[in-house]
């Protein structure tokens, strides 16, 4: 029971969303090719994969970074604390998922992860976290079981308070993005976490997965205006830039340089990737060019702050 469980709530997919809850673009195939997903064994892997990371990412930090530093750097005493206890959650996710999978276990990889300071250390742990809620938001598909569906819901739960609290206690700023949090499906999942990764032991288990080429949005882009988009590509085709936030998205042109319009209504933490694709619904892993890249749009307390939409 504990295992299924697990392979459950670890398997972090979702469909392609657009609009409302009621219109899942990719709902009914999900629905009916479950069947086609990857084994237990490689679901709880892949899940393990990824709490590895998280668990080396709040580790090497908090050895590096003492009680001081975040006193120096402006926050309370307590707020390391904090972060301890949530890694000693990640910690116990590792344990979790190792102990079910016995000699199956995948072992750490090696990580480069981009912060220079305890500020920037922060921030990108806001981010992570806000990834963590959308893969097991991306769970719900998977679960036929009731039983399974609650214990997904109170790790979800978890996850998110992470995120609120890092974003709101410690980061003063605003911890959600719209009235939804936004699912990511498997392989969008991999490769935000994937830029971390530097390699893996040859001896763990391929995952049933694969990163897209990476994407950069230019820095200072804000909703309403227009961003540069950075990735490798032929340009023998049309593309667009997909965003997604909540259970909303967008597709916006792209110019022969690039560039395209960010929507004026994306607000919070959303993510964008680019496809060969003019809509959201039509959006495939044989079309998807690169990405995705989050992005990040703080909005104040006085803002409206309707669900995405096109």
């Amino acid at each position: 029971m504990k295992t299924a469980a697990i392979a459950t709530i670890a398997a972090l997919g979702a469909a392609t969303v657009s609009a409302l809850p009621t219109d899942y673009a990719l709902f009914k195939k999900a629905l009916s090719s479950r069947a086609d997903g990857p084994t237990t064994t490689q679901v709880l892997q892949y899940a393990l994969t990824l709490e590895n990371l998280e668990k080396r990412f709040y580790a090497d930090a908090l050895d590096k970074f003492q009680e001081s530093d975040f006193e120096a750097a402006g926050y309370p005493n307590w707020v390391r604390g904090r972060l301890s206890q949530i890694a000693g959650h990640e910690s116990d996710h590792v344990s979790l998922l190792s102990g079910a999978l016995g000699n199956d276990s995948v072992a750490e990889c090696t990580y480069s992860f981009p912060y220079t300071d305890v500020k920037s250390f922060i921030s990108l742990a806001t981010l992570l976290e806000n990834v963590g809620v959308s893969a097991y938001a991306g769970a719900a598909k998977y679960i036929t079981d009731p039983d399974y569906l609650t214990v997904a819901a109170v790790i979800l739960s978890t996850e998110a308070r992470h995120q609120a609290w890092e974003s709101s206690a410690v980061g003063n700023a605003n911890p959600w993005g719209s009235a939804y949090d936004t699912p990511l499906d498997l392989n969008m999942v991999y490769t935000l976490a994937s830029a971390f990764i530097t390699s893996c032991p040859d001896s763990n288990a391929a995952l049933p997965v694969k990163a897209y080429p990476a994407l950069t949005v230019n820095n200072g882009a804000t909703p309403g205006g227009t961003a540069s988009f950075v990735f490798d590509d032929s340009h023998s085709a049309t593309n667009y830039a997909i965003f997604y936030s909540g259970l909303g998205s967008a597709a916006v042109q792209l110019d022969e340089n690039d560039n395209a319009a960010i929507p004026q209504n994306l607000q919070g933490v959303a993510y964008v990737l680019i496809s060969t694709a003019s809509d959201a619904k039509d959006v495939t892993t044989d079309n998807i060019v690169a990405g995705p890249a989050i992005l990040n749009y703080p909005f104040d307390a006085w803002t409206a702050n309707p669900p995405f939409s096109a």
